[in-house]
């Protein structure tokens, strides 16, 4: 009888205990999915949660039917519009964003969308009215985008005659967006004298920039870094460098002997250097003028010190660019000795006696 009681007590206990069991656990659970609801409204009412919600929905169907309605109104002659897209859908697939404080108040909060270095778009963030479980949700009320940003028009300034590719295909006359560009190297001579000039082509707008091939006379490519003026100037061979170099150094000794007035002898001083240029020139008027006023010369001779050749341009039509900077040492009156630094660009022309000088302008 006793075993008896012992065993249903030992029953009514394990019963209990399972009751109590399940009933703790139940509690548990309800705790937990409270405590769930509780975190995700914490989490959805953070107004970086809903800005992080928006973003993620730019992937989305929607978001990329707006970004084929773009790519539509696009020219694509550079890009195909397969390229565009997808250039357009990686953009999007990696946004940053940053608040913009200044125009924040305490029911609205903006944040800049940002992919990469671009900024293409402005999200206002407002307080909802009611509240989940305390907590202030913050919507998305207003978004502002710009996917021109992504926009770019590349270009590329050329001598004539060099060949541009741009995406493998080669642009033409339509492409040229500016013709007669200066080189700056000859800014001084272009009012007075035929000088050759540059085109600028352009890959029309595109989204981020194309690749831009560029061939030069000789129909080498040219690397990135040789896109410059200096490159596109530095066009003489060695011998055509060292025949210029060796008409540099006679004839600006002449140019400055005669202009000092040294030794008093203007008219052989005169005949020397004009024997260098081309008859009927402007600089053989030029020079021929000077020698009025060489009675007039102050110092007792200037003597050339160094001349360096700065560059060497070779312009067509047998005609050439020297740049030069020469230090001449002064003696005046009284022999007292100043020493100065002088920079010409003088224009040659191939003659049938040599090199010679038609226009010099001193900087």
């Amino acid at each position: 009888m006793t075993d008896t009681k012992t065993a249903a007590s030992g029953k009514r206990f394990r019963r209990g205990l399972a009751l109590y069991t399940l009933i703790l656990m139940m509690l548990i659970l309800a705790g937990l999915v409270l405590f769930y609801f509780y975190i995700s409204a914490y989490e959805y009412t953070r107004p970086e949660s809903s800005l992080q919600r928006y973003i993620d929905a730019l992937d989305e169907e929607e978001s990329l039917a707006r970004v084929q309605e773009f790519v539509s109104t696009l020219q694509h002659s550079a890009q195909p519009a397969e390229e565009s897209a997808a250039f357009l859908q990686e953009a999007l697939s990696d946004v940053s964003y940053a608040k913009k404080v200044s125009e924040c108040t305490e029911d609205t909060l903006v944040y800049m969308l940002k992919s990469g270095d671009v900024v293409f778009g402005k999200v206002t963030l407002t307080a909802a009215e009611e509240k989940r479980f305390g907590f202030v949700p913050w919507e998305v009320s207003g978004e502002e985008l710009n996917l021109e940003a992504f926009c770019r028009e590349t270009e590329v300034t050329v001598p004539s005659g060099y060949r541009v590719l741009c995406g493998g295909d080669p642009l033409g006359p339509d492409d040229i967006k500016e013709e007669n560009v200066h080189y700056e190297l000859l800014e001084e001579f272009y009012g007075d004298y035929d000088m050759p000039t540059m085109l600028t082509y352009s890959s029309g707008v595109t989204l981020g920039e194309v690749e831009m091939q560029v061939f030069d006379g000789e129909d080498r490519e040219l690397r990135p870094e040789e896109l410059t003026e200096d490159y596109f100037t530095d066009n003489c061979t060695p011998e055509e460098k060292a025949e210029i170099e060796d008409f540099a150094r006679v004839y600006i000794e002449r140019y400055v002997t005669y202009l000092s007035g040294a030794n008093q002898a203007h008219t052989p001083n005169l005949y020397a250097v004009v024997a260098l240029t081309v008859r009927d020139s402007d600089l053989y008027s030029r020079l021929y003028q000077a020698l009025g006023g060489m009675g007039f010369a102050s110092s007792r001779g200037d003597y050339i010190q160094s001349i360096t050749v700065n560059h060497t341009m070779r312009l067509g039509n047998d005609r050439y660019l020297l740049d030069a900077t020469y230090l001449v040492d002064t003696y005046g009156q009284h022999g007292a000795e100043t020493t100065t630094t002088n920079n010409a660009k003088i224009l040659l022309l191939r003659t049938g006696d040599g090199l010679r000088a038609f226009a010099q302008s001193n900087y």
